[in-house]
């Protein structure tokens, strides 16, 4: 497990800095731990994004959540309460037998009203977090049982959102992580410990692997996309301004570390499903 991390140069950009810090809803559940401590064992501790972690918990116990996740972490670690104003570069836990949803940077407690087997807080809070936060919410879905988050996810990515999911294979309950990814088009999909830089990557445009490398240019391989791109949609990018496309291909292939288009163009040739993100 990698340890506390130290605090490095701020990787939002200054823009977006100045506006609102991109709030990230993470879901989890069974096995949700493990994932947890992977995945914020692997974050920044000045990202500039502030984390909400929507857990199944159990009402009739106290929750060490948070004291656990703090061991992995330098960031803050706070169980919500009422009316809570969120900030960046803190995680925020939910308590137990409660839903919760947020409204200009605040979160609300609300008492379930649902009997405990038919309650779906992550679906409620990521769908409050769209409503809030619209093309700047990003949701996450973990290990777990069932298909909660999956509805919430839909929700963000209709606003504009980004939308991420643990990988099945390295879930220990994949229930969640399958069902998310058969309910939406995620922007990433890989183990919990890989999706911190990847969403990183996603936010600002650049790697940490690739970012001195400026992408190469090359005419044949970008003309080979836009074939593969008209082959799967139907829709034709010649016409478009060519470092605009430049621009778009190049945002994922930070996401994939691929720094040869090159090799970007093989990538979508064996995953029809970077097609369809790359289209949209």
């Amino acid at each position: 497990m990698k340890a506390k991390n130290e605090p490095s140069e701020s990787i939002i950009p200054e823009q977006m800095e100045a506006t609102v810090f991109p709030v990230v809803g993470i879901g989890a559940s069974a096995g949700g731990l493990d994932a947890l401590e992977q995945f914020f064992g692997n974050t920044p501790a000045d990202s500039g994004m502030a984390f909400v972690v929507i857990q199944h918990l159990d009402p009739s116990r106290e929750s060490m959540m948070p004291e656990l996740l703090q061991r992995v972490t330098s960031m803050e670690v706070s169980t919500v309460t009422d009316s809570l104003k969120i900030q960046p570069n803190c995680i925020y836990v939910i308590s137990p037998d409660k839903t919760m949803s947020i409204f200009k940077d605040t979160l609300h407690l609300f008492e379930p009203i649902e009997t405990a087997g038919l309650r779906l807080p992550i679906d409620y809070f990521f769908c409050s977090l769209a409503e809030d936060r619209q093309a700047q919410s990003i949701g996450i879905v973990l290990s777990g049982m069932g298909s909660d988050g999956s509805v919430g996810l839909k929700a963000i990515k209709e606003q504009g959102g980004f939308v991420l999911v643990q990988d099945v294979e390295s879930a220990k309950f994949g229930s969640m992580p399958s069902s998310a990814i058969r309910a939406v088009m995620a922007d990433i999909i890989a183990p919990p410990n890989e999706l911190p830089l990847k969403l990183i990557a996603l936010l600002t445009g650049s790697s940490p692997k690739n970012a001195t490398h400026p992408l190469d240019k090359d005419g044949s391989a970008l003309e080979k996309i836009v074939i593969l791109l008209r082959s799967r949609t139907g829709n034709d990018f010649s016409q478009y301004k060519k470092n605009t496309l430049y621009r778009r291909i190049e945002r994922r292939m930070s996401i994939h570390q691929i720094d040869k288009i090159a090799a970007y163009v093989r990538y979508l040739q064996e995953n029809t499903a970077e097609l369809d993100i790359l289209f949209k």
